[in-house]
Formats: C-alpha cells, sequence, structure tokens
C-alpha cells in the first residue's frame, strides 16, 4: 500500500509525519520526555509528547545510520498496525518514513506495562487478582483476534508482560508487532528463524522453527504463570533458569501455594486460582497440539469469572471489538 505525506489510512487513520513535527513534538527530542520501559530498549528511544492536540508517545530509533534489522521490526509494527485495529491491541496514530529508520507514534497510556504492576517497581502496587484475571482475558482476546479474524492467522511471536500496556481504566493492550507473521496453516516447510522474548518462548519452536497459532499460546500461558507467581521470566532466563520447569520442580517439592504470590492468594478465590493454573499449565503442554486454542482459552477465562458463553458469542465478541482492513 503506497502512502503519502498527510494521509490517513483505514480504520486506524494513520498518518504520515514529518521528521520536522516530530522533532518539534518531543521538544528536539529533550531526555526529560524519555518515558523509561514503556518501549524504551537498546534500539529504541520513547518520547512523551503532544501531537495534533492529543497526549501520544513517540518511538525513536536509537541508531542514527542504517540497520535493516530495526527497520523491518518497525516497519512489520506500522503494518500491522495498519491492516488490524482491535480495542485490547495499542493504537498506531502514524508514522515518520523521512528518516534513515522509521518513528513510530502510538496512542499514550497512563498506566505503561503490566509487568512493574506484576513485579511492584517504583511506585506501582502490585495488581489485584481481578485485574490480573481480566488483563488476561484482554490480551486473550486480542490473540484470538489475530488467529482466528483475519484471512490468515497472525502469530504475534514476542507476547510478554513489558508487551501489555494498560491504559486509564487498566484495561490491557498487547504491543510489539514487529516479530508477528502471517502463516499458511497445514504448510509444514515453512519455516521462520526464532524471534521473542528469553523466558517466553515456545521451545518446540525452538526446536523445529516452525511458527503456529500455539506459539502465542506457549508464550501466553508463561504469562499466566507470571501473573500467578509474581516472578519475572525474563529475570530468570538471564539466571538460566525457566518459570515452567522452575514451577513445576518447586511445586512439587513444597506445594503449589509455595509458588503463588502472596498478594493472588490473600485476594483470590480459590477456584479461581486453581482454574486460572490448570488452564496455564494447559497452555505451556511440551507438545503444541496438546495446547487450547486461544478462543478455548478466552472461553475458560470466561467461565473462570463466571460468565458461560458459547463459542459463537467469544467469536461475536472477539470480531466484535474490531475493524478489519486488508486490501
Amino acid at each position: 500500500m503506497a502512502l503519502s505525506k498527510g494521509q490517513d489510512i483505514g480504520a486506524r487513520q494513520m498518518k504520515i509525519f514529518s521528521e520536522k513535527e516530530l522533532r518539534n513534538a518531543t521538544n528536539n527530542y529533550d531526555p526529560d520526555l524519555v518515558t523509561g520501559r514503556l518501549g524504551s530498549n537498546h534500539w529504541t528511544i520513547v518520547y512523551k509528547a503532544s501531537l495534533d492536540d492529543r497526549t501520544v508517545v513517540i518511538k525513536t530509533p536509537r541508531e542514527v545510520g542504517p540497520c535493516p534489522e530495526l527497520t523491518d521490526l518497525l516497519l512489520t509494527d506500522v503494518s500491522v498496525g495498519m491492516v488490524i485495529c482491535h480495542t485490547n491491541m495499542v493504537k498506531i496514530y502514524g508514522c515518520c518514513l523521512e528518516t534513515c529508520i522509521p518513528m513510530i507514534v502510538y496512542e499514550f497510556y497512563p498506566n505503561k506495562d503490566l509487568h512493574r504492576y506484576l513485579h511492584g517497581i517504583g511506585l506501582h502496587k502490585p495488581l489485584k487478582w481481578s485485574s490480573r484475571l481480566k488483563g488476561a482475558t484482554d490480551i486473550a482476546y486480542a490473540l484470538s483476534y489475530m488467529h482466528n479474524a483475519l484471512p490468515k492467522p497472525v502469530v504475534h511471536r514476542d507476547v510478554m508482560s513489558y508487551g501489555v500496556l494498560l491504559d486509564s481504566s487498566f484495561q490491557a493492550k498487547l504491543k510489539n508487532f514487529g516479530y508477528s507473521v502471517s502463516i499458511t496453516p497445514g504448510k509444514k516447510d515453512e519455516s521462520w528463524p526464532v524471534r521473542g522474548t528469553p523466558g517466553y518462548i515456545d521451545p518446540e519452536y525452538i526446536e523445529t522453527w516452525k511458527v503456529t497459532d500455539k506459539c502465542d499460546v506457549y508464550s501466553f500461558g508463561v504469562l499466566m504463570l507470571e501473573m500467578l507467581t509474581g516472578l519475572d521470566p525474563i529475570g530468570m532466563a538471564r539466571r538460566g533458569k525457566w518459570l515452567v520447569a522452575e514451577f513445576a520442580s518447586t511445586a512439587e517439592r513444597n506445594g503449589i501455594n509455595e509458588m503463588i504470590d502472596k498478594n493472588v492468594l490473600e485476594e483470590g478465590n480459590t477456584d479461581e486460582i486453581q482454574r486460572f493454573l490448570r488452564l496455564a499449565l494447559t497452555c505451556v503442554a511440551d507438545k503444541g497440539v496438546d495446547r487450547p486454542t486461544m478462543i478455548s482459552v478466552v472461553e475458560e477465562l470466561w467461565q473462570i469469572q463466571d460468565h458461560e458463553p458459547k463459542e459463537e458469542d467469544v467469536m461475536l465478541r472477539i470480531k466484535g471489538s474490531a475493524d478489519i482492513r486488508i486490501e
């Protein structure tokens, strides 16, 4: 799809901004406007800014010269934002293509990322159990949509707590679509180099390089265990430990309650916690064929919250909260 300056695109009304507009919006890339781990990493810096009379965040590259891998990552993020729009996915307002590496403009989410609320980072209090359960359901909706509501399934490949933002009402929004790929179900000779975040990556994908929707199901299961335990899969991976294996071995030795976050035990309903745990463990089964689909995950999360949806109701909720724009 060809883009032109100032052009609005599809349901997202995505706009092409000039470099001057983004430079002015960030006060010449003022370090005081950097938002921290909202999106900044070793490749990019994210600024909070005001643009077109609304608060936004602007993702800019750290490098000023060519970086093909980062360029591909950011262009894929923009492409996914152009094609799909879902209430549980981060909204992309536009981008700048004048620079060597693209810059992207996103909606601003005041509560930042889920990770800091699961781990009590800074002044952020650990998230209540009810909010964890709702957040898991929100992300399950987004993944269900990506897997089922498009002409070809789109696999995210990088589901993690840093990749979930929270709006003013703590509704969860999935982000970071740079590693997303569209797959052809049943195509056995299709393989992709391993991408994702250590601690969350499906071990079957690491072994085979085969991407299926069950790769996301595994990562989502790790996220569910993170919500239950308050343990950080990334930090554990850096120490050569893996949350799924650690949970299984510790629970076997000392009992499941030893692994559950005390905030969850104090606030959560025992039946809800047990059902949530069973679902999480099913999602992280060794083989993808033994894992549920994200549609089934959504249904179970509804039922855990005392809803009794029919499959058609779940699909209506998934599709009804999204707009599809595919040429």
